[in-house]
């Protein structure tokens, strides 16, 4: 079995923070995957802190701060690396004020959240700032604990991220015109070779 070398991680988390990315991107993934899971848009009832626990939880965190932050508006800094555990609670409907870039791309009715059509062209206008995200680089930081099976290609990895978050039908299938929008492959183009080893 294989795992993703330490010091890929860290590269792919040091890019996607260098990125201006609303932290709410985050809770937006989740949402798209929800609605996938449900195969419907709407009521989606997500449970946050299940999402944040699989993959954003980090061993040997700050006191309070267990989840750690590759989305980031702000300048990334060690002051803003960290979440703390109540991260559920800054999406609970009395937490979201109707002028935050997150209730542009999700509707809120009491705990049913619900996505548009149009989400994903939202999602890049105010969670993204219309700059899309290096998909290899986010495909590594969410599966850096999980294990793999050699050979296994970075291309490989973004397809199970395509499929495990809705945006193709099985991996390696076509991938559906939301993912275009979000997604970039550009740094997939030149990645370390060396990119795994053994657990």
């Amino acid at each position: 079995m294989k795992v993703i070398r330490k010091r890929i991680v860290a590269n792919s988390l040091a890019r996607l923070r260098e990125q201006k990315t609303h932290t709410f991107f985050a809770g937006y993934l989740y949402l798209q995957q929800r609605a996938s899971q449900l195969g419907r848009l709407d009521d989606l009832r997500p449970d946050f802190l299940s999402f944040f626990k699989k993959f954003y939880l980090v061993d040997n965190h700050p006191l309070g701060a267990p989840y750690i932050k590759p989305f980031t508006e702000q300048k990334p800094s060690g002051r803003n690396l960290w979440l703390n555990k109540n991260v559920a609670g800054s999406y609970a409907p009395a937490s979201l004020r109707p002028d935050q870039p997150f209730r542009k791309v999700v509707s809120i009715d009491g705990k049913k959240y619900s996505l548009p059509l149009n989400h994903a062209e939202r999602a890049l206008q105010y969670l993204l700032y219309n700059t899309r995200i290096q998909v290899a680089d986010l495909a590594t930081f969410l599966y850096r604990d999980f294990g793999f099976t050699d050979p296994f290609t970075v291309n490989d990895l973004i397809d199970v991220f395509a499929y495990e978050f809705g945006y193709a039908n099985k991996p390696g299938a076509r991938i559906n015109a939301n993912f275009q929008k979000l997604f970039s492959r550009d740094t997939a183009k030149t990645w370390d070779e060396d990119w795994l080893e053994e657990e």
